[in-house]
């Protein structure tokens, strides 16, 4: 009896292991969507609100999910309180601060910070074609995080018990 207890350990344990490896490819493509989501809530304070970069960023922080509400409240705590010269530093400050905990990937941060460094550079219009660009641009991470989400989810899985059932057999 306390050996087929012990074997079930064994291959639950491992099993367990498997899914929580396998979650973080789940986590990253709805971190994406909420980025789209938030993104365009400062478009929209930005753009047709014409409401200043700092508050625009603060309303999106108190609507948006986590991580990004963090993320969002940081620039505009920066911007507003002015320990940065530039919109561009107080940006990438927020991304070291509050994103380090998410699971958004280097070529997410990587686009992330391409976006930084040109919002609020500009008229409106080159803003709206902004945003248009970084949207194309974050649907194809979407897409690719996605696919990374069905190859590996399912296979870490699968792993984790395959694991457990050969710790097993290799005891026995």
């Amino acid at each position: 009896m306390i050996k087929i207890i012990g074997s079930l350990l064994i291959i639950l344990s491992s099993g367990l292991l498997g899914i929580i490896m396998s979650r973080k490819y789940s986590i990253r493509p709805k971190e994406l969507k909420k980025l789209r989501f938030s993104l365009q809530m400062l478009e929209t304070e930005i753009v047709y609100g014409a409401t200043p970069i700092p508050y625009a960023c603060y309303n999106v922080g108190c609507k948006s999910d986590t991580p990004w509400n963090n993320f969002f409240l940081a620039v505009s705590e920066n911007l507003l309180k002015r320990r940065f010269f530039s919109m561009e530093e107080a940006w990438n400050q927020a991304m070291q601060d509050s994103l380090s905990n998410s699971y958004i990937s280097a070529i997410d941060r990587e686009l992330l910070e391409s976006f930084g460094r040109v919002i609020g550079k500009s008229d409106i219009d080159d803003q709206k074609k902004l945003f248009k660009l970084f949207y194309t641009q974050l649907e194809h991470h979407e897409k690719a995080a996605e696919d990374e989400r069905r190859n590996n989810e399912k296979m870490y899985k699968s792993m984790g018990f395959l694991l457990g059932a050969a710790i097993l057999i290799i005891l026995v």
